[in-house]
């Protein structure tokens, strides 16, 4: 049996690694750099947080001890300054009622304007033929309904109303002569074209003529009479003009000596116009 107090060979070669009476091992130091440059060890400690920054590492791998018998003077590192915050975005404020208030973009961040004639280019080209037909029928109503206003303005001046017109020629009838010609007055009288001849301007001589020709525009086309030999018999014949807005109509009355007046022409009675 072993005796008392001996020391098992474990037990011996424990006890020669920490040598009799030697102080227990220090705690490891990490070495520190203050603000002005100068480095220190602090005390590395697995217990709470201490309220420091960790250490930075040095720049070798190796770890330096304290000597033994010596205390290692702790300096506090300098707490590490906080982490700025990100700058606050500013945010849309909303009106009382809680509708968010319209955002107005700068005027350098507005985009370059658009004329009318831009816009019309980026659209398709049967778009624009069909807006230049639109166009052109609008213009040719409005320009129709201009003119016939204002042809009915000038008859208006001219022809009067009922329309009329008159002139003075010789013709041989009623001993009419050049300082006694006959007086003939042309008027659209109820859609009628009416022809009136004072022979010799004698108005106890007046013959009545009326064209075969129905005007049915409210009586304002005027009437005009004109005189030309159409049959070739070297006399002075006269014509009814009808002016009308679609096309002009022609009467024609052929002159008759031995009745000392005009007469309609014969069906077979050739005309010149």
């Amino acid at each position: 049996m072993e005796a008392e107090g001996a020391q098992t060979p474990n037990q011996r070669r424990k006890t020669n690694s920490l040598g009799s009476g030697s102080p227990e091992p220090k705690p490891l130091a990490y070495p520190t750099r203050e603000r002005t440059g100068r480095i220190t060890s602090s005390p590395h400690t697995d217990g709470f947080d201490t309220g420091y920054a960790d250490p930075r590492r040095p720049q070798s791998s190796a770890v330096r001890r304290a000597p033994t018998g010596s205390t290692p003077q702790v300096t506090p590192t300098a707490p590490t300054p906080a982490i700025p915050r990100r700058q606050q975005v500013p945010t849309r404020q909303l009106s009382p009622t809680g509708a968010a208030q319209k955002v107005v973009s700068p005027p350098h961040m507005k985009g370059p304007k658009r004329n009318f004639i831009d816009w019309l280019k980026e659209k398709h080209w049967l778009f624009l033929i069909g807006l230049g037909m639109i166009t052109m029928i609008v213009l040719w109503l409005i320009g129709s309904a201009v003119l016939a206003w204002g042809t009915q303005r000038y008859y208006d001046v001219r022809y009067g109303n009922p329309r009329t017109y008159q002139t003075d020629i010789v013709v041989g009838h009623g001993g009419d002569s050049s300082a006694h010609p006959s007086h003939f007055i042309a008027m659209n009288l109820n859609n009628q074209a009416i022809v009136l001849e004072l022979k010799a301007g004698d108005a106890a001589k007046v013959v009545t003529y009326r064209a075969q020709i129905t005007i049915m525009d409210g009586g304002q086309s005027p009437v005009t009479i004109s005189f030309k030999d159409v049959n070739g018999d070297h006399k002075l014949d006269m014509i009814i003009d009808i002016h009308l807005p679609a096309q002009d109509q022609l009467s024609y009355f052929i002159n008759d000596p031995a009745h000392d007046q005009f007469r309609p022409p014969n069906p077979n009675e050739s005309i010149q116009q």
